[in-house]
């Protein structure tokens, strides 16, 4: 292997070939490699944690640790990942990446890579116009949804800078930890973090919430944030957008929604309907890396009013006095955390581009569909419980014989290695979820997952008897 770090054209072309040859063959075999794999053993944390020595490693070689590697875990990548929120990763998108990449553009400011910049800034303007913001929209792409609401949290606070102690968060208790987490990095007390009960279709609980901000009032605290979830982990659960919006309103809190998981449903007329009133947020996560189906790393949070995003956010050393204001084009240091930052937009542009709007619009409507019908399959899998019809595309379900019989078909679903499922407690109860958002996953997976239930039901049911 060659030292040099700057390769000729000869080598590049190697290096690339080779590259494109080892991912077109995991793709290749992608449909028969298991969900996930036994439990890594210290031999291989061992090899693969190994430091780098002094001079060169073949690249062969260095495939064969990265083969290692991936047998290791739970494959997020494969159609058969139907736990936590899948990733779809499409292939376009990723050589989006490998293009941003190479050619390695700043993107935080508007001097860096203007063109970059436009692009980026034409995708989350599209964004805005599907949530039906103002003209006055905007926003930023960042790593995810937790950064996102964390961003969206100091925009909130700005607001009663420069004492925001008084200020006080409302969230349901079903609500994303990221949310938690965000206010306590941002410097809110725990004793102003309030977590609003939910109601039998685990959605925020209005009167919960109005009876929660009056109390605080009347206590002399400001409601300074409220946030509502389109599209919980647990269950993909709606919460009242536009009465949330109202009473956000009518206490002078700033309305941030959580969609990082169903943001993008709203494509589809099903996820139109569910998230009636996400229009009137100030703030919105979304996650393209899930409902858009692209690769591990492309958030974003967009608000009402571009104003309050770079009140809240905008900062610069002395050695940036020479890159200009916000004109037609953003400087996106001063709309997020980040200064140095990858050239996102490009990934989210092309995949769009290249397919058409109609093309994720078309799938998206299959993962509700794929929700559906095995929400009705399981249904009809003596003892068990589906937990409600799914709002969007995340199916939870458990045994009517209780916690050990459910975590049992949790297992036996996992111990196949055909599937992956993950689980989640509510009101006590253990569940198992299956969630839908890989372009990868089809009828025949769902299929298989509603199988491995029934088994495992049934060889229950008949060691019991």
């Amino acid at each position: 292997m060659s030292d040099d770090l700057e390769p000729d054209t000869a080598e590049r072309r190697r290096l690339a070939d080779a590259f494109m040859l080892y991912a077109d063959e995991y793709l290749a075999e992608l449909a028969n490699t298991p969900a996930s794999y036994p439990r890594i053993g210290p031999d291989v944390i061992a090899t693969l944690a190994t430091p780098p020595a002094e001079t060169g490693t073949e690249l062969s070689h260095l495939f064969g640790l990265l083969d290692r590697a991936l047998e290791t875990g739970i494959d997020t990548s494969s159609g058969k990942f139907l736990s936590y929120i899948p990733s779809g990763g499409i292939y376009a998108a990723a050589l989006g990446r490998f293009l941003g990449a190479v050619t390695n553009r700043y993107t935080g400011g508007l001097h860096g890579a203007p063109g970059l910049v436009a692009i980026e800034s034409g995708v989350v303007e599209w964004m805005c116009r599907l949530f039906q913001l103002p003209d006055t929209a905007s926003g930023v792409l960042l790593s995810g949804g937790s950064i996102a609401n964390l961003t969206a949290t100091v925009a909130a606070r700005s607001r009663l800078d420069p004492d925001f102690s008084r200020g006080v968060v409302y969230a349901s208790t079903r609500a994303h930890h990221s949310v938690v987490k965000a206010a306590t990095i941002a410097g809110i007390h725990p004793d102003r973090v309030r977590m609003i009960d939910v109601d039998d279709a685990l959605r925020m609980e209005m009167t919960a919430l109005q009876r929660a901000v009056a109390d605080d009032q009347a206590a002399g605290l400001v409601p300074m944030l409220i946030i509502a979830s389109a599209g919980t982990t647990d269950t993909g659960t709606v919460d009242p957008l536009a009465e949330s919006a109202r009473i956000a309103a009518d206490c002078g809190a700033w309305f941030h929604v959580d969609a990082a998981y169903g943001g993008f449903f709203v494509l589809t007329d099903r996820g139109r309907e569910a998230m009636v009133g996400i229009e009137l947020a100030d703030s919105i996560t979304v996650d393209a890396h899930k409902s858009l189906f692209l690769p591990f790393g492309i958030g974003g949070l967009l608000v009402r009013d571009r104003g309050d995003l770079i009140h809240s956010m905008e900062g610069r050393g002395a050695y940036m006095q020479d890159v200009p204001s916000h004109d037609v084009l953003p400087n996106y240091f001063s709309m997020g955390p980040e200064l140095t930052r990858p050239a996102r937009g490009l990934e989210v542009w092309l995949a769009l581009h290249l397919y058409g709007v109609q093309a994720f619009r078309q799938e998206l409507d299959r993962m509700l569909d794929l929700a559906a019908s095995t929400a009705a399959a399981l249904r009809a899998v003596d003892g068990i419980e589906v937990m409600a019809t799914p709002e969007l595309s995340i199916v939870a379900f458990r045994s009517i014989d209780g916690d050990q019989a459910t975590e049992a078909i949790a297992r036996h679903i996992n111990d196949s290695g055909d599937i992956h499922v993950s689980s989640t407690t509510v009101d006590g109860r253990f569940l198992v979820r299956m969630a839908f958002l890989s372009q990868r996953t089809d009828a025949t997976t769902a299929a298989r997952a509603v199988q491995l239930v029934s088994e495992s039901a049934v060889d229950r049911r008949r060691s019991a008897g």
